[in-house]
């Protein structure tokens, strides 16, 4: 890496690195602060010495400004370490042997077999000896002798030195003096060693340590940013979690900056998903720790579980740094991360539920096919027509006639929406669905999000097929008669409610197993949201396109998806502990993050994690070509198209890229350039296994690569040396066949000065009879190659005279990655990602899109007419196809995706409430648990418990205080505590009232204190506490339970928007008011029986927590 100065730019970006906090006030040259520190002269004891010495005055409360220095000895450790002790291993990289720099370790080869050095090198041995100085007074003698110069002894004797400690020591924790690093640069008169931070990566760096967001184009060195920050923290004393994408990046990072932080005297490590509790416990209790935030979260939701304080593995969450920050705080947000206990058996789904479920679905095809021929019966345009439209945009939004009539008009869907909003608003929507078994609804113009309800009709087919279902009241009714019979025994009343209970849950279960079945066979599709693979059904991530085998529905999704495809269904395990990755990463005091396209998304950065967003310049300027997109009238044309294209790029040698959404149309392409016989790769989530081999590949001379998301976010595509020379070769051997075919002129429109001189290096290399001429314009440098039999010069003038020439021909000369999107996403950034790679590094590249006005985000933005609209001409390509391209067209799509970015947004919002409410309840349990924990004496809070209890029977039975019917009411209370307590209160008789709780809560205190009698004070304590949190995460999973159903249910209503959610909030705060409630009611009896053996399932199942990711919420909401 080579500085590349910024610190013009930064001048007029002090608003950006101003100070945060009493920390930091490095004012408007941070970055020259931190060159001007001299510790290049500093031997590496010296750095790690300065380190600690500064970790020292901040661990005591020292406020000194030290980001200069710490930055500056970071800076210098990666020189070192990364850079200069490449020189130990010669064999692993041959630059070495172009140096000159292997010599050294000839030398030291032939000198560690004198004899004179092996008894010096055993003697220091002997003595103890560790440190590079007592090596070099033992050794050097014997290199004087052999006649080498004092640089030349320095860099021999360490290379001994170092074979001789790496044997026991860790290279991390070897020491070196500064005069080593002096000789070697000497020596290093190539630079090979040379491995400094660049300006852009120090700035990151700064940025990251004030809890910013920092935009990096691809290539930039984010791993080398977030090594800055990362010390910086962990001199101040805080725990720093580095968050990966996954657990090979956290793992390569940590490897290899360990050597960089080892030998400032840090420790680092990797949270990994095999690790065991004790490695983990391990692991972060080192300085800094690398992971995948699945695994920081699971660990936060794991420790929350325990019975125990001495079992937990993570230590406070300090700070964050996330790389890929948009696609882990957005884009998965909201994704729940789960704990599963034990599995139970697998979910059984009776068959006639599938039959019934299959045979609704059939019924509606029928329906639509139905409907479609009524539309081609009445007349276009009339109020029938819109009315027969609307009916199938509910019934199937997706089916072919509709995707033909909103790409014919425009304005068509437009009219739809309004008769569909209008029937709503005048309760006339009955008149619309009435027909149909289910229907299908996008809450919004712009959004693809889908939800499911069944319609009357379709609840009484599913009734006359599984009996009763969708009618709870009458169960409901009787449970609270039986509930209200005080003539009846209370154990008789609690069994027999118990039971309707029990009913009216499986039926509510069929009920909601009914809808996700019809979500699975409707709404998911398979190789867009999921696939098959080894007999299992494995979820595609919609952002980065790759299967997630850790990612499964939950309450039956995953399951309906299994019987769908004819996969064994597998068991659901119990959900015991569940968060949102938004609400875990709130629980960090200082989060910052970094990422290549994070200023699209800077509204929600700000609005849901209160962090502002800032872009640093990269070190090279950008040589991509965003070519303008290209709209055809169908996906057909559009699809040839694009084998077009690559066909030509295939002849040039140019790489190409074509990045689609989803497997069907992966294949569809491949299929297409089989046919036209262009070998390619593919890279999707179905063959997955092949990535690293096909990304390897897929920067070569000739390649092409067909790929979902996988080769966006997080790919790097290295472009083989000599790569652009190669292809500017091939045009030059194309420029020679078309001159000789007959061809008066060629002209190359080159996107650059840099790429035009490589053309003419290679027309120069072809030796042509030809003249070449060349002109600066706006767009580009164009190349002109006229025949010319006698000569052939290279000169520059004005080409406007010449520009009438009847023969010629014109070429787009393009050298790099070409990368080809099939389709716009919903979500700027997944496009950005996938242009990004391409053009890394200052490489040159372009891009394009092509576009159909089939595209889902153009026929659902409602401008899927467009291409028939007088806003842009149309023209034809080289197939005789029609497409539509230009400024205004450009414009246009870029209005509507911010729309539809708006829309989603506003999605990720409302989802933020559904798991806000539900979090706020989670974090209140969880600190109620860690409390318990943590308390030293059990019995205040037991006593607590019992006055709360009692004070409850006595308003229970004697409601204000007040009397009805005495007998009733006190034989109801002495029944009640007799068989939950087995205590007599018959002695109470008559008591006054006001006395009556008190009076009770001694009798139950003296009941406890027997059943506890036979234990010391310390183990009735611990054995309380277990028994209480046990109770407490048994009801705690059943409110979960009960709140997944409150989100299931809006599925068979649709969605209402704000009144959904005001009415889920109640229901899950008066769940959760409930809970508190049943668990003093269950924990008081259980302890009062108690007979001192907790539940081994308990114990054991606390061991065998799982983890898994989850989707529900956003298929739910979304």
């Amino acid at each position: 890496m080579v500085k590349m100065p910024v610190l013009d730019w930064i001048e007029g970006f002090s608003g950006a690195v101003d100070a945060c906090g009493a920390e930091l006030r490095l004012g408007r040259t941070p970055l020259k602060d931190i060159r001007m520190q001299a510790v290049s002269s500093y031997s590496d004891a010296d750095l790690r010495n300065a380190l600690s010495r500064l970790t020292r005055q901040a661990i005591s409360g020292g406020c000194e400004d030290n980001l200069a220095t710490v930055f500056a000895m970071v800076n210098e450790a990666i020189s070192r370490r990364l850079g200069a002790w490449r020189f130990f291993d010669p064999l692993k990289d041959p630059i070495r042997e172009q140096s000159g720099l292997l010599v050294f370790h000839q030398l030291a080869d032939r000198i560690s077999h004198i004899p004179d050095f092996e008894q010096a090198a055993n003697n220091w041995r002997r003595n103890g000896s560790t440190c590079w100085e007592s090596f070099d007074r033992a050794v050097t003698p014997v290199l004087v002798h052999q006649g080498l110069d004092p640089g030349d002894i320095v860099l021999v004797v360490t290379i001994l030195f170092l074979r001789q400690r790496s044997q026991v020591e860790l290279a991390g924790s070897i020491l070196l003096p500064s005069c080593f690093y002096q000789a070697l640069q000497a020596q290093d008169q190539d630079g090979v060693l040379i491995f400094r931070a660049t300006d852009e990566q120090l700035l990151a760096g700064i940025l990251l340590y004030q809890g910013k967001v920092v935009e990096m184009n691809a290539g930039e060195g984010k791993t080398i940013a977030a090594a800055f920050p990362a010390v910086l923290h962990a001199v101040h004393g805080r725990n720093v979690h580095i968050i990966t994408a996954n657990d090979y990046l956290a793992n390569r990072d940590a490897e290899w900056l360990a050597p960089v932080f080892e030998s400032l005297g840090l420790s680092v490590s990797a949270v990994l998903e095999f690790m065991d509790d004790s490695e983990r416990r391990s692991a972060y209790g080192k300085d800094i720790v690398y992971g995948p935030l699945r695994e920081f979260g699971f660990d936060f939701m794991r420790d929350n579980l325990k019975l125990s304080s001495t079992e937990v593995v993570q230590r406070g969450l300090d700070v964050a740094i996330v790389d890929e920050a948009d696609h882990a705080l957005i884009d998965e947000a909201n994704i729940p991360l789960i704990i599963a206990g034990e599995s139970g058996a697998a979910l059984k789904i009776p068959a006639k539920l599938r039959i019934a479920i299959e045979q609704l679905v059939e019924l509606q095809t029928a329906l639509v096919s139905d409907l479609e021929q009524q539309v081609e019966d009445v007349p276009p345009r009339s109020k029938d027509y819109f009315r027969l439209l609307s009916k199938l945009y509910l019934a199937d939004p997706d089916g072919k006639l509709l995707r033909k009539e909103f790409a014919a008009d425009f304005k068509c869907l437009k009219r739809v929406r309004r008769t569909i909003t209008t029937c709503r608003i005048d309760d006339e929507y009955d008149s619309l669905t009435g027909d149909l078994f289910y229907w299908i609804d996008r809450p919004s113009e712009h959004s693809q999000g889908k939800s499911l309800c069944l319609t009357g009709k379709g609840q009484d087919f599913i009734e006359t097929r599984l009996g009763l279902l969708f009618e709870d009241l009458a169960q409901l009714e009787r449970a609270s008669s039986v509930q209200a019979n005080i003539d009846l025994p209370l154990a008789f009343r609690r069994k027999e409610v118990n039971k309707l209970s029990r009913q009216l849950a499986r039926r509510q279960d069929r009920m909601h197993q009914v809808v996700r079945m019809l979500w699975g066979y409707v709404l998911l599709k398979k190789d867009v949201d999921y696939l098959v693979r080894d007999d299992q059904v494995v979820l595609i991530d919609r952002y980065t396109g790759r299967g997630r085998p850790d990612t499964r529905y939950h309450h039956g999704l995953q399951a309906a998806l299994e019987v769908k495809e004819g996969v064994p269904v597998q068991p659901e395990p119990e959900v015991l502990g569940r968060i949102s990755v938004r609400g875990f990463i709130h629980q960090y005091s200082q989060v910052s993050g970094m990422t290549g396209t994070a200023l699209s998304s800077k509204t929600e950065f700000r609005r849901f994690y209160s962090l502002d967003v800032v872009a640093v310049p990269p070190s090279k300027s950008l040589n991509r070509t965003d070519l303008e997109p290209r709209i055809y009238a169908s996906n057909r044309d559009k699809l040839r198209a694009i084998v077009d294209e690559v066909q030509l790029c295939h002849r040039m040698g140019r790489p190409v890229l074509i990045g689609t959404h989803s497997i069907d149309e992966c294949d569809a392409i491949s299929r297409l350039l089989t046919r036209g016989g262009i070998e390619h790769n593919l890279l999707n989530a179905a063959n997955d296994m092949e990535e690293e081999r096909v990304i390897n590949e897929a920067g070569r001379f000739g390649a092409v690569t067909v790929a979902t998301d996988m080769a966006g976010r997080g790919t790097d595509i290295i472009l083989e040396d000599g790569l652009d020379r190669r292809i500017a070769g091939c045009y030059a051997v194309l420029t020679r066949q078309m001159l000789t075919q007959g061809a008066d002129r060629v002209t190359f429109e080159c996107q650059t000065k840099g790429a035009a001189e490589i053309l003419l290096s290679a027309i120069a290399s072809e030796t042509l009879d030809c003249s070449v001429v060349t002109s600066q314009r706006s767009g580009g440098t164009c190349v002109v190659v006229s025949s010319n039999a006698q000569r052939t010069y290279i000169d520059t003038v004005s080409l406007n005279e010449e520009s009438s020439q009847e023969n010629s021909v014109y070429v787009d000369f393009r050298l790099g990655l070409y990368v080809i999107g099939t389709e716009n996403s919903d979500i700027g950034r997944v496009d950005d990602q996938l242009k990004g790679r391409s053009g890394r590094q200052g490489a040159f590249g372009a891009s394009r899109f092509f576009l159909s006005s089939e595209d889902s985000l153009l026929k659902f933005g409602g401008d899927a007419g467009l291409v028939s609209s007088r806003l842009v001409g149309s023209r034809l390509d080289s197939a005789g196809r029609t497409f539509w391209e230009g400024e205004p067209l450009t414009r246009h799509l870029e209005k509507l995706r911010k729309s539809v970015e708006r829309n989603a947004e506003s999605r990720r919002a409302l989802i933020e409430e559904y798991t806000r409410v539900f979090e706020a309840q989670s974090f209140a349990y969880y600190r109620a648990r860690k409390d318990i924990l943590s308390m030293e004496s059990f019995e205040p809070f037991r006593s607590c418990l019992v006055v709360t209890k009692a004070e409850q029977l006595v308003q229970k039975y004697f409601s204000g205080l007040l009397v009805d019917d005495y007998a009733r009411q006190f034989n109801g209370l002495s029944e009640e505590l007799a068989l939950d307590y087995k205590v007599d209160i018959s002695d109470l008789w008559g008591l006054d009232l006001n006395l009556l709780d008190e009076e009770l809560a001694l009798l139950i205190s003296a009941r406890l204190d027997r059943s506890g009698a036979r234990f010391s004070d310390e183990e009735y304590g611990k054995l309380g506490k277990l028994l209480y949190l046990q109770t407490s995460d048994e009801l705690w999973r059943d409110h979960m339970s009960h709140v997944q159903s409150l989100v299931l249910a809006t599925q068979l209503c649709g969605h209402n928007g704000r009144g959904d959610l005001a009415a889920y909030t109640l229901s899950c705060f008066e769940s959760y008011e409930h809970i508190q409630d049943r668990i003093v009611d269950s924990f008081l009896p259980k302890l009062s029986a108690f007979t001192g053996e907790l539940a081994a399932k308990q114990e054991s199942r606390t061991a065998e927590l799982r983890v898994e990711l989850s989707e529900d919420v956003n298929q739910i909401l979304t």
